[in-house]
């Protein structure tokens, strides 16, 4: 079986980080939001797995909030994507299909 992935969308997508602001506790800019912070400790502690952005380093609020993350083989991708989708800061989460071939 191969790796899955599950793409995440935040309801509240963190805004882009101003310069100098960042580390700042509770900033909204920060990866580390209390939002954010919620998901990656749901996959990690049930799954095993971690969220990355879908579009590091962008500034578009529609595109912040978007996150991907990888499920390796032997971890049920749907279960995953079922955790998130009960998880308050989530909008949605779905198993992005396997691509097909040309």
């Amino acid at each position: 079986m191969a790796e899955s992935e599950v793409i995440v969308q935040l309801h509240t997508p963190p805004r882009p980080a101003r310069a100098g602001t960042a580390d700042l506790p509770g900033d909204p800019g920060d990866p580390d939001a209390p939002g954010v912070l919620g998901v990656r400790s749901l996959l990690e502690r049930r799954f095993g797995v971690t969220a990355e952005p879908l579009h590091p380093g962008v500034g578009d609020p529609a595109l912040i909030g978007w996150q991907r993350v990888a499920v390796p083989a032997g971890v049920d991708a749907e279960a995953v994507a079922a955790a998130l989708r009960d998880h308050p800061a989530v909008e949605a989460a779905y198993v992005k299909p396997p691509a097909d071939l040309p």
